[in-house]
């Protein structure tokens, strides 16, 4: 789970090749929300930075939703008391330390080379107050979390695959004139192993001052991915609890892709944000890859 990954010195450079952990961060959490689990994470750099993560696993599903502030955030990860101070306008406020710190080495993650550089933990004390939504998450308070200090460090995060795998991979981004973002990908490895994923990226005019944006993956058996051997149609099954239903593609092939439309009834259940689905004809590509 992303919240698990970034608590692990280094994490956080996880869409990098290769990167030095130059700015300190500091991480909080995780707090049990629900069936989520919340973590910070803060940087202190020339322009600090708040992300607000929240993650749950259901079996080979998982379903994240995170709020990132890049304005009214102050983060003072140098001392004895770390800080973090955000005024985030309607979604709250964050003022909490870090005392009581416990020197340590970070941790290279699963897939990377190089060194975690130092991870020091302690606890946060103070006041969290976060009104993420009015539907599911509602207003989230905490007043103690435990936490972590990241810094230093370089590394090279790139799965050690040296490159993309054999496979086969459907895209659909349907046009929305709400400025919402709603994509939906699904890849299938020459071994058969299937991976769905669906995120949806709120409007910035409707979510200012934070960037919203809430994701769903989950890996399935080779058959919720079936295609023809000429790429001119292929199936897709949601797997159960986030994803449901079936996506039909039709298509015409050059090659290795093929571009077309969905159809069908292949729907992601998301928590906060409601379910949300592909429209009969929405554009589409497949390709072998």
């Amino acid at each position: 789970m992303l919240p698990r990954l970034l608590l692990a010195a280094g994490a956080l450079t996880l869409a990098a090749p290769a990167t030095a952990l130059a700015d300190a961060t500091l991480t909080a959490g995780p707090l049990k929300v629900r069936d989520y689990q919340l973590t910070l994470v803060a940087t202190d750099a020339a322009k600090d930075s708040l992300s607000v993560m929240l993650s749950r696993r259901s079996g080979a599903s998982t379903q994240l939703h995170m709020y990132g502030f890049a304005s009214g955030v102050t983060v003072k990860a140098a001392g004895a008391k770390p800080t973090i101070s955000a005024k985030l306008g309607r979604y709250g406020s964050v003022k909490l330390t870090l005392g009581t710190l416990k020197s340590g080495r970070g941790s290279v993650p699963a897939g990377c080379t190089g060194s975690g550089g130092r991870n020091d933990r302690g606890s946060f004390s103070g006041a969290l107050q976060l009104k993420l939504d009015t539907t599911y998450f509602k207003t989230v308070k905490a007043s103690s979390l435990p936490g972590a200090r990241v810094s230093g460090g370089a590394l090279r995060c790139d799965g050690g695959t040296g490159g993309q795998t054999s496979g086969l991979t459907l895209m659909a981004m349907p046009e929305s004139g709400d400025g919402n973002t709603f994509m939906v990908n699904a890849t299938r490895t020459a071994g058969g192993g299937v991976t769905q994923s669906a995120m949806r990226s709120d409007a910035a005019a409707a979510t200012a001052p934070a960037t919203v944006m809430h994701m769903i993956t989950a890996t399935s058996a080779a058959s919720t991915f079936t295609t023809a051997a000429d790429l001119s149609s292929a199936t897709l099954t949601g797997p159960a609890p986030f994803l449901s239903g079936a996506l039909a593609f039709a298509g015409e092939a050059t090659g290795t892709m093929a571009s077309g439309t969905v159809s069908g009834d292949w729907a992601a259940k998301f928590d906060s944000i409601g379910t949300q689905r592909l429209a009969a004809g929405t554009t589409a590509t497949l390709m072998q890859r």
